[in-house]
């Protein structure tokens, strides 16, 4: 069982890798011109091209690594990740997803009057899995047990990351 959920963690890091990409671009020098929000009044100025493009482009580069590693990684055990171009392809839909309902968050949070920057509790942790789950639904349907599992690492990893982050000095907050 241990390891079945290993590689689900693994067959989902493309997500979890695009969720944190936008952070990291932030601190790019060449891509400080691409700095331009999607749509500002509907998702805030914090969410912009940049961003998204290079958190989709660095999930689909995770997803091609992956391919060299599926059978360390158990991604076999899907049937998943059998081409390169399908590795890739995994790791470009779930970047998408997971940038994708970020940004749906983002959207429920202006419309909620909450500030760009300010939390919104739980939804902030697993907006991004959300997203992934949902996109990725028709080519893995996962367990409940396997959303379960998913729907408390997120969070999880999430938290570790932007507390790293925000050590750092690329994040403004912890959370």
């Amino acid at each position: 069982m241990f390891w079945h959920f290993f590689a689900l963690l693994a067959l989902y890091l493309p997500a979890f890798i695009a969720n944190g990409a936008p952070v990291v671009a932030s601190k790019a020098p060449g891509l400080r011109k691409w700095n331009v929000p999607i749509a500002a009044e509907w998702f805030g100025n914090n969410k912009t091209w940049r961003g998204y493009i290079c958190g989709i482009f660095v999930a689909g580069i995770t997803g091609a690594v992956e391919h060299f590693f599926r059978h360390t990684l158990l991604l076999v055990s899907f049937g998943l990740h059998t081409s390169l171009f399908q590795s890739i392809g995994t790791g470009l839909l779930l970047g998408f997803g997971a940038l994708s309902g970020d940004i749906l968050k983002s959207f429920v949070k202006r419309r909620m009057g909450i500030p760009p920057g300010n939390a919104l509790p739980v939804l902030d942790g697993i907006d991004y899995i959300i997203g992934a789950l949902v996109v990725f639904l028709p080519f893995y349907v996962p367990t409940w047990w396997e959303i379960l599992f998913l729907l408390i690492a997120a969070p999880v990893l999430s938290l570790l990351s932007n507390t790293t982050a925000h050590i750092l000095g690329w994040k403004k907050v912890w959370y």
